[in-house]
């Protein structure tokens, strides 16, 4: 069966995305996967935040509770998640939005993985895969495509992926096939099941990054 991955967590009234609550939302609603996003403090810190700032303020231009002081918010910490999400509980989906950070990150993850837990490091960035690659070769690593899929695969082999995860706009009966034919495996992001349904019945999909992780596991093959 095809993974479904909550996008963020689940999120919605009361449920904020990229939280412990949204997490343990998705575990609960049934999810195998969550995707989340790393990014980095300003005093060096991994912490979940999908934007670059909250409000008019950026969370690499102070401390974490620099941050939460002018925001109000206080994001997890990628630690809090790995132990959290660890013994298997969970699958996780670690989206690096910026480069800069990745050989603190590989260990993190490199020791998550090696504890049996499922887990996919994805990124826009080639060279944030590419070091990766050489850093911690062990992991399964995905490419995230969102404006065009022109020379995919070349990228991926290039870079160290072995998954391309298009976004829903970009998908179409050549590309998967392509990407099967290049032994690529395919997780779709930004499928909503109301209009992208027909894709769950496809055995070549791996998994669906989602914001209805409902949606997503009744509209399930039996």
């Amino acid at each position: 069966m095809p993974l479904v991955i909550a996008h963020r967590g689940v999120h919605g009234p009361g449920l904020t995305e990229n939280t412990m609550d949204a997490y343990r939302a998705a575990l609960d609603a049934g999810a195998d996967m969550i995707e989340l996003d790393v990014r980095r403090t300003g005093d060096g810190q991994l912490a979940i935040l999908h934007d670059h700032a909250l409000g008019k303020t950026a969370l690499d231009s102070g401390t974490l509770d620099e941050f939460e002081d002018a925001t109000g918010f206080r994001p997890p910490l990628l630690t809090e998640v790995l132990d959290w999400a660890g013994g298997g509980r969970i699958g996780l989906d670690v989206e690096l939005k910026e480069d800069g950070y990745v050989a603190e990150l590989a260990p993190l993850l490199s020791e998550f993985a090696a504890g049996g837990n499922k887990l996919i490091v994805t990124s826009f960035l080639d060279p944030v895969l590419a070091q990766l690659t050489e850093l911690a070769p062990e992991l399964d690593l995905g490419l995230l495509l969102s404006w065009t899929t022109d020379r995919y695969a070349e990228r991926a082999a290039a870079c160290g992926a072995r998954t391309i995860l298009p976004e829903m706009k970009l998908v179409n009966e050549a590309l998967v096939a392509g990407a099967i034919s290049a032994e690529l495996d395919v997780i779709l992001w930004d499928f909503m099941a109301a209009s992208d349904g027909a894709w769950l019945a496809d055995t070549r999909i791996e998994g669906f990054i989602t914001d209805d992780v409902p949606g997503a596991l009744t509209g399930l093959p039996t």
